[in-house]
């Protein structure tokens, strides 16, 4: 690492400072990334620490004394490894001010769509409080000023797994839900929604891969598993004691069509939630776009798609959905 000579501009454009909050996350003894820190009578940012040297105690104190200060600061190039130690305590976006608003969505990203992964492999309480935790920053980030939702858009997955497309699904859910809510909400219909639709896919993860995988046609009993499979998941978020209707309707539901053609149950549009709705649609467009690997210049085809099926997804929603996904923006940074 080198000397150099900053102005205010051209640091807060390429580092982080780092708070003492933040600081206080790390490992004591072995930081993942270089740190730098500011001297304000040359100037200059000179190297501090380099990544996975040991800390001692004493160098601890000075740290944490120097940032305290406002001194201590990382490269915005090494956002990447920053990121990953955050999403780890997603709470700290938060508190940190020195993130731009790409960086505090891209670490909500990254956090929420990891704590889903896991909680998708093993569906036990730990894993579901870990993911309730951080789906509750996604809501506080939310509930602070609403129209955050769209730096969210801007920032999604472009390709497929269970959990960004679970994610994604969230993201645009809740797009549509405060574009619909005129008269104001509570702050538990964000997190139940967010919670619903983060987890709505769990049940095809207990379906074993030859079943999902199989080319030939499936048995009678196969085919049970694949239509059954939004029951299990909300069987297993029962068993959780998850009992909140919004959670459960987006599990139960986001796979039923207005004409009665869906599974698992097969209900009509009188019978099915306004949650069940909106999980289906947001399900269906993300489905389709990220499994077909489609281009971000195809979203406005995939969306009048979609409305054109006014037999099977709801069109006050669909047209809510033309409007807003003009601010969707699939994003990758591996």
């Amino acid at each position: 690492m080198s000397v150099k000579q900053m102005d205010s501009d051209t640091l807060n454009e390429e580092y982080y400072q780092v708070s003492p909050d933040i600081l206080a996350s790390f490992p004591k003894f072995r930081l993942p990334l270089n740190l730098y820190r500011f001297k304000e009578d040359v100037g200059q940012l000179q190297p501090y620490y380099y990544a996975d040297r040991r800390l001692d105690q004493n160098m601890q104190k000075d740290l944490q004394a120097l940032s305290s200060k406002g001194q201590i600061f990382v490269a915005r190039s090494d956002h990447k490894i920053y990121a990953k130690h955050i999403s780890r305590q997603l709470d700290l976006v938060l508190v940190d001010k020195n993130l731009t608003t790409g960086e505090v969505v891209y670490i909500i990203r990254q956090a929420l769509t990891d704590k889903t992964s896991d909680f998708f492999d093993q569906p036990v309480l730990v894993a579901l409080e870990k993911l309730r935790s951080d789906c509750l920053v996604m809501t506080q980030y939310l509930w602070e000023d609403h129209f955050r939702v769209n730096n969210l858009l801007k920032v999604l997955h472009p390709d497929y797994s269970w959990a960004k497309l679970c994610y994604n699904s969230t993201v645009l859910g809740l797009a549509l839900f405060i574009d619909g809510q005129k008269d104001g909400f509570k702050r538990k219909h964000l997190d139940n929604l967010a919670l619903g639709l983060l987890t709505h896919m769990l049940g095809m993860s207990k379906i074993p891969a030859f079943i999902r995988e199989k080319k030939t046609r499936l048995s009678m009993e196969e085919q049970d598993k694949m239509t059954n499979y939004p029951i299990v998941g909300a069987g297993i978020m029962r068993k959780l004691d998850v009992m909140e209707e919004a959670v459960l309707k987006c599990h139960l539901e986001h796979k039923e069509l207005l004409d009665g053609s869906g599974i698992p149950r097969g209900i009509k549009e009188p019978e099915i939630s306004y949650y069940g709705k909106l999980a289906a649609l947001v399900h269906a467009f993300w489905q389709d776009y990220l499994s077909q690997g489609t281009g971000a210049q195809d979203i406005s085809k995939s969306v009048e798609e979609l409305a054109r099926a006014k037999t099977k997804y709801d069109a006050k929603l669909c047209s809510k959905l033309r409007r807003i996904s003009q601010n969707i923006k699939t994003f990758s940074q591996d």
